[in-house]
């Protein structure tokens, strides 16, 4: 009897652990398991860091309307999703964005059209400002509107209209052929937990 009264109190805190697992920290910037993006609830698919020449750069959380842990899901699947990066270091605005633009140009087909070409160099202009250490860079894509670009919190420039440049976007961190390796295999490695 005695027993019994034990294991109640040990299976309810036991119970508790994952509520309390609901955040995902990575170099001190909280991921947490869901957020609400453009009136959509998002499942994190995952968090890791970015890192480049043994320096970290920004710590990213990955999140969508499904939360799937399949990277062709992941990709090109059309949903909202959420791409939150926060800057561990000073970036120039002029870098950040060729960083990004040469990243669009090796994603995108080898037919890609004059319009997705002209998306991605808008894209890329969108990156005026200083991405300081302690900045906040959101890319969000919405079906039927395309994907937005927020630098703490304010809109950079009109969304990116079309899927096809989602699906490039997201391809540059979950394709098989990613700038970032072991950020994707962080991401994914959280992915459903």
């Amino acid at each position: 009897m005695r027993s019994t009264r034990l294991m109640v109190p040990l299976l309810v805190l036991l119970l508790a652990v994952p509520a309390i697992a609901a955040t995902v920290t990575v170099e001190g910037k909280d991921f947490p398991d869901t957020v609400t993006v453009e009136g959509k609830a998002l499942k994190r698919v995952g968090a890791g860091l970015r890192e480049k020449w043994m320096f970290n750069v920004y710590a990213m959380g990955a999140y969508s309307e499904s939360g799937s842990c399949d990277t062709s899901a992941i990709i090109g699947k059309d949903e909202v999703k959420h791409l939150r990066l926060e800057m561990l270091r000073n970036v120039s605005g002029e870098k950040m964005g060729n960083t990004i633009g040469g990243s669009f140009r090796e994603h995108m087909p080898a037919n890609a059209s004059d319009q997705l070409k002209a998306q991605s160099e808008t894209f890329q202009g969108y990156f005026k400002d200083e991405c300081s250490k302690g900045s906040v860079l959101e890319f969000t894509y919405v079906p039927g509107t395309g994907t937005l670009l927020r630098q703490n919190g304010k809109s950079l420039g009109a969304p990116i209209p079309g899927s096809e440049f989602a699906r490039i976007l997201w391809d540059i961190y979950f394709g098989g052929n990613t700038c970032c390796k072991d950020l994707k295999k962080q991401i994914l490695s959280g992915c459903g937990q």
